[in-house]
């Protein structure tokens, strides 16, 4: 599921844990990201795909990099890192 923000939970059903975070270090939310683009592009599993499944999977990895961008800190003007996780 994706968060009205564009962030991806770590995993599906498990509110108040860390799982319904944002989770960036252990490679979850960039492998969700990559089968969105997947999706978009109607590549790899995804050829047979409705265009209306692929432009939706295209919003949504939209969102994803919107949100990706919005999480990285800034130090003295300076973007600089990412946290490895986040409230959603």
């Amino acid at each position: 599921a994706q968060y009205p923000n564009g962030g991806y939970m770590q995993c599906l059903n498990t509110p108040g844990t860390y799982h319904a975070h944002i989770t960036l270090n252990d490679g979850a939310y960039v492998h969700v990201m990559s089968i969105m683009q997947e999706m978009a592009a109607k590549t790899g599993d995804f050829t047979k795909l409705s265009d209306e499944y692929a432009q939706k999977a295209a919003a949504s990895l939209e969102k994803a990099i919107d949100c990706l961008l919005k999480m990285q800190i800034t130090v003295n003007g300076r973007k600089t890192a990412w946290g490895q996780q986040y409230d959603e």
